[in-house]
């Protein structure tokens, strides 16, 4: 007996663990979506808004395709329960500008001039260790002059 794709679908739905979404909203209709993982039956499955739907995979690496990882300038958000924010951070394609900001697991994460995902806790920490270096060299320079 086959089991047929509409059947399985429905069972890993009903019995799975979701362990990776991704929702984006392009701000206009047909520019919205969501996709994610699923683990159920020792296995990953993949499915979009779009009705696709794949699986078996081995990881969730395999699991993960261009409508998972690849964004244009969108308002996105991301979570997993087996991706720390970083290794999601590392695994997404975007092409958008710099200062563009993206929610992964619930932290604010923010393009820079480099094309790399920073920490927006960590970006103003940046900031401030180079205001404060700024600072001390200031100082240095007045105690010289004196």
């Amino acid at each position: 007996m086959e089991l047929d794709q509409a059947a399985l679908q429905s069972l890993i739905e009903a019995n799975g663990n979701e362990v990776y979404t991704v929702s984006y909203d392009g701000g206009s209709p047909g520019h919205t979506g969501n996709a994610g993982v699923v683990h159920c039956l020792d296995s990953y499955w993949s499915y979009d808004d779009n009705g696709n739907f794949g699986g078996p995979y081995n990881d969730i690496d395999e699991a993960l395709f261009d409508c998972h990882i690849g964004f244009g300038e969108v308002d996105l958000s991301v979570s997993s329960s087996e991706l720390s924010s970083k290794q999601i951070a590392s695994r997404l394609e975007l092409d958008c500008s710099t200062g563009h900001s993206v929610s992964i697991n619930e932290e604010e994460w923010v393009m820079d001039k480099d094309g790399e995902l920073n920490l927006r806790a960590e970006e103003k920490d940046d900031e401030e260790e180079e205001e404060d270096e700024d600072e001390d060299e200031d100082e240095d320079e007045e105690e010289d002059e004196e």
